[in-house]
């Protein structure tokens, strides 16, 4: 088990890439569990609703959807588990990085009515661009395709992504 988080943690800071990974659903399914699970913890331990909760779900959801079709697009279907499973390790492995933060988060907008830069959010938004640049490496090596080329496909689905939760998440006027 240590192995296969040293192996997420190289892929991070991209001495591996998703190739290295087996290629196992069974993996694919215990990482989508442990990071559904990890997500629904954060969220319930600093007061997540249940509307939140279904948008995490949605997404985990859209994730798997996007990765597939962005393979099946390039012909490359049979990477899916070894690519899954990088993106799902490393998005976990951030997520409990950046589970501190959280209350933190929360604290910092419950006093303020006007948004300002904190630490806190400053750290999350650096661990966002983490999270895409990630992902666009692993991509990279799952589509054999250029760096910039997969960064800028996730600069368009994060984009997507965020304007879904956001219109999800606001409140109903």
């Amino acid at each position: 088990m240590l192995r296969l988080i040293f192996a997420f943690v190289d892929i991070m800071l991209h001495r591996r890439g998703p190739e290295h990974l087996p290629s196992s659903s069974f993996l694919v399914w215990l990482l989508l569990a442990v990071s559904i699970g990890v997500e629904l913890a954060v969220l319930t331990a600093n007061d997540g609703g249940g509307r939140a909760a279904a948008v995490s779900l949605l997404v985990a959801l859209l994730d798997v959807w996007f990765v597939w079709a962005l393979l099946r697009t390039f012909k490359r279907e049979r990477r899916f588990s070894q690519t899954m499973s990088a993106l799902l390790g490393t998005e976990t492995i951030l997520n409990l990085a950046g589970a501190p933060l959280v209350p933190l988060l929360n604290a910092s907008a419950a006093t303020s009515a006007e948004p300002q830069l904190t630490a806190p959010l400053l750290v999350t938004a650096l661990l966002g661009v983490w999270s895409s640049d990630i992902a666009a490496f692993v991509f990279s090596r799952a589509l054999d395709r250029p760096y910039v080329m997969c960064v800028a496909i996730m600069m368009g689905y994060v984009l997507l992504i965020v304007s879904l939760q956001t219109t999800l998440l606001s409140p109903a006027t």
